[in-house]
C-alpha cells in the first residue's frame, strides 16, 4: 500500500479548515485533528512546530506517514492533521513514542 497525493492534505486553505471546526484529541506528544466530511478517503496532513533539526523532523514525519498508511483503510472518511506543538521536547525516542501513540489511537474503531 502506498501513500498517494490523494491521501494527503496539501494546500494552506485545507489546513486552515482544521482550526475552524474540527474535532481535537490530545495525545502525549502530538495533537490529532479530524475534519469530517472528506470526499473519497481518509487524508493526512502534518504540522511539525517543534524546533528540531531536519533529521528529527523527517523522522517524525516518516513515523506519522507510516502509521497512517498502515491504518488508513480502517479509519472513518475524514481529513486528519497531526500537530507536534512547539513546546514538545524532541529527542531520540520521540518518534517511537509518537508512532506508538498514533497506532493506539488508530486501533480504536473511532479514534475520537
Amino acid at each position: 500500500m502506498d501513500f498517494p497525493k490523494t491521501a494527503r492534505v496539501r494546500f494552506r486553505s485545507e489546513y486552515l479548515k482544521f482550526f475552524e471546526g474540527s474535532e481535537v484529541k490530545r495525545l502525549g506528544v502530538c495533537t490529532l485533528f479530524r475534519l469530517s466530511g472528506a470526499g473519497s478517503g481518509a487524508r493526512l496532513g502534518m504540522t511539525i512546530k517543534a524546533r528540531v533539526n531536519s533529521v528529527q523532523r523527517n523522522r517524525l514525519k516518516r513515523q506519522i506517514r507510516e502509521s497512517f498508511r498502515l491504518n488508513r483503510v480502517r479509519l472513518p472518511l475524514a481529513d486528519y492533521n497531526i500537530v507536534v506543538p512547539g513546546g514538545v521536547r524532541v529527542g531520540y525516542k520521540t518518534a517511537r513514542i509518537l508512532r506508538s501513540q498514533l497506532d493506539t489511537a488508530w486501533s480504536h474503531a473511532n479514534p475520537f
